[in-house]
């Protein structure tokens, strides 16, 4: 098999895996980890956080990567569940510079 061939078929096989990684809840075009720090400094790291403040952040993350991953869309509540996680992410960081 020659390059060309087997450059088509790598591109092909992409092609197709793409929808079924869409139907199986992947989103392929958000960074969830860029989209984290745009509402919390995570990269400052708990030395530069009130530490229940640090605390409920992280768990608040985890709540929001959970969702993300998750196949099922649940009648269209995670997004608006994600927003919330965002909102109150964004919460936090106005706490501690008030």
């Amino acid at each position: 098999m020659d390059f060309r061939k087997a450059f088509l078929v790598a591109g092909m096989a992409v092609a197709v895996a793409i929808p079924f990684a869409a139907h199986a809840g992947i989103n392929l075009s958000v960074n969830v980890d860029a989209d984290d720090q745009a509402h919390f400094d995570f990269n400052g790291g708990p030395r530069h956080h009130h530490p229940m403040i640090w605390k409920a952040a992280q768990q608040l993350r985890n709540a929001k990567h959970t969702l993300w991953k998750a196949a099922n869309d649940f009648h269209g509540h995670k997004a608006d569940a994600i927003g919330a996680i965002n909102g109150a992410l964004d919460q936090l960081a106005v706490c501690e510079h008030e």
